[in-house]
């Protein structure tokens, strides 16, 4: 495996913080905060690599914000995944 980046580590530890603080919110609050939830993770997956110009250079911030979308899509795939198994 491939050494992390700090931007990378941090990212992806970030993303999983925010899954994890949403996630239980959704939970305590019941079904309408739930499909809310469902709603944001959509659309904080739907981030893509050089879809905004970040400069010749991409900075810290970019990189740590990337890495989180990324870590945000591979969780969701997953869950869905893991989603459809269960239902066939």
């Amino acid at each position: 495996m491939t050494a992390l980046t700090t931007e990378e580590l941090e990212g992806r530890l970030s993303a999983h913080r925010e899954l994890m603080i949403d996630m239980l919110a959704a939970m305590i609050g019941g079904a309408a905060t739930t499909d809310r939830f469902l709603s944001r993770l959509r659309d904080d997956a739907t981030y893509k690599d050089h879809e905004e110009d970040p400069g010749v250079i991409p900075g810290d911030g970019f990189a740590i914000a990337n890495a989180a979308a990324r870590e945000l899509r591979t969780v969701l795939e997953a869950a869905r995944a893991r989603a459809a198994a269960d239902k066939g």
